[in-house]
């Protein structure tokens, strides 16, 4: 990460050399146990904030929130000529806001309400819709199943996973947790110890279909699995390894499900494809939407309707009036 201090602003050395200790207290107390996903974001979102105020000679933090809000609304400019989408925007700027309360500076954000509306309305003119997942239904699972070769020890590993992804709607970052011992096959369900919206730390559990136990099997059976990570790394000659695939390799496997190996269908999937269409299967299935949420562990309907919109359009007041 850039150094904070080549571009920060802070005068009272007392008070600089607290926020160099409150940094080494995150990095040792607090990064570690970050959901791996929720850590990457925020240190690349503010290791962008800080290279932006490095190139443009801008003290990125002070213990002058006036200096700080003059930095952050000229880099939240050049945010909203860019390219990205509100929600990345968003994120951008929470993560800055992250970094000032564990540096224990003055935050701009509270103090300034002519620079939380200069946001807030900014905003409203740039789109708020996010590209949605191309979806691995229950109809392209059918045919993805067909394509996995039996006597390969990848494609068992691999059907494995993108059938056990459907039926629970995990994330990827829980699947790759989950182990052995997680599975409980006499009441057809799968534990994760986390979830990105489980903030008491309680975990979560999902479905697993019959179907989704005879893989589990087949590929425990062929890997020699008996405790530990279900998911693991392959070596270059197929040898199981005893890490876990980790999201990248998820992320690169859900990928490849659209290239000529499996469905050739130049459809570009990935971790949340079997999320989005697990969904859109259920809501084409009429299931009531309490069902879904539940499927999908939300906390509210929100999600649930947004995944399911394109399906839900086609049973809306319009259809059959012509």
């Amino acid at each position: 990460m850039t150094d904070l201090m080549n571009v920060s602003n802070i005068s009272d050395e007392t008070v600089r050399s607290q926020v160099l200790a409150n940094l080494e207290e995150f990095k040792h107390d607090l990064l570690d146990d970050m959901a791996s996903n929720t850590k990457r974001a925020y240190l690349s979102d503010f290791e962008h904030y800080l290279s932006f105020c490095l190139k443009h000679g801008l003290v990125s933090m002070s213990d002058d929130w006036r200096v700080t809000k003059d930095t952050i609304k000229t880099y939240f400019v050049s945010l909203m000529v860019s390219e990205l989408k509100n929600a990345s925007i968003k994120r951008k700027l929470s993560s800055i806001k992250f970094f000032i309360g564990i540096a224990e500076l003055p935050d701009p954000f509270k103090h300034s309400k002519l620079l939380r509306d200069f946001i807030t309305n900014k905003l409203k003119k740039k789109p708020a819709a996010q590209t949605q997942a191309n979806p691995i239904t229950a109809e392209v699972l059918v045919a993805l199943n067909e394509t996995f070769n039996p006597h390969s020890l990848l494609d068992t590993r691999n059907k494995l996973l993108v059938n056990l992804a459907f039926d629970s709607l995990f994330r990827a970052s829980n699947l790759a947790e989950i182990e052995v011992a997680h599975i409980d096959r006499e009441h057809g369900s799968v534990f994760a110890s986390y979830s990105k919206t489980d903030q008491e730390g309680q975990g979560s559990y999902g479905y697993i279909s019959p179907r989704t136990i005879i893989l589990l099997d087949e590929w425990l059976n062929a890997s020699g699995i008996t405790e530990g990570f279900i998911f693991r790394t392959l070596s270059p000659k197929q040898t199981v390894q005893q890490k876990t695939m980790g999201y990248q390799a998820i992320y690169k496997t859900f990928k490849n499900f659209g290239g000529a190996r499996y469905l050739d269908n130049k459809i570009s999937y990935s971790c949340h494809s079997t999320r989005v269409g697990a969904t859109v299967s259920m809501t084409e299935q009429n299931r009531p939407l309490i069902k879904i949420i539940q499927a999908g562990n939300w906390k509210s309907e929100r999600m649930a309707i947004r995944y399911g919109q394109r399906t839900n359009v086609a049973k809306g007041g319009m259809v059959d009036i012509i």
